[in-house]
């Protein structure tokens, strides 16, 4: 008989390494009544599944990597060394455009639409089949939730 608790340390035996120190991360790039979004990068890492049920990779989310796994040592992956931070002319890296975290309004509001974690972690989420795990809903990153003066008033006003 296989000991209850070996099925999970196997798992994170052979699952990716995670830089030490960034196996939980606060992403505050994005200022916003919302606040900042607690980033388990330990768990994606190790325990969570790609929608088809596959391993997350490193290269899912740091997509300019060459290969599947970084290697060692391990390179700086911020999001921010090639996507600039709000309200800063984007970059442009290889002959492409590197998005910016988020743009702004023309009123100065920051446009909830543009937000470059939404296209990477929700886009992501929201393929997860409902029955197994609902990721679909704002409050799994933003855990006080959406309110509608977010969407339609000042996403950035405190």
């Amino acid at each position: 008989m296989v000991p209850p608790a070996l099925p999970a340390l196997l798992a994170l035996a052979l699952a990716v390494q995670v830089p030490p120190g960034k196996e939980e991360m606060i992403l505050s790039h994005i200022p916003g009544k919302l606040g900042p979004v607690a980033f388990s990068h330990g768990r994606h890492a190790s325990v969570y599944r790609m929608p088809d049920g596959a391993a997350i990779r490193c290269k899912d989310c740091h997509h300019t990597l060459a290969a599947n796994e970084p290697g060692e040592p391990f390179p700086d992956m911020r999001c921010t060394l090639c996507h600039v931070r709000l309200g800063d002319p984007e970059k442009e890296y290889g002959g492409k455009k590197a998005r910016t975290l988020a743009t702004l309004k023309p009123d100065g509001a920051i446009d909830i639409r543009s937000v470059l974690f939404h296209d990477q972690c929700r886009g992501c989420h929201l393929k997860i089949k409902t029955e197994t795990l609902n990721l679909a809903t704002c409050k799994v990153c933003h855990p006080g939730g959406l309110k509608a003066d977010a969407i339609h008033g000042r996403y950035d006003a405190r």
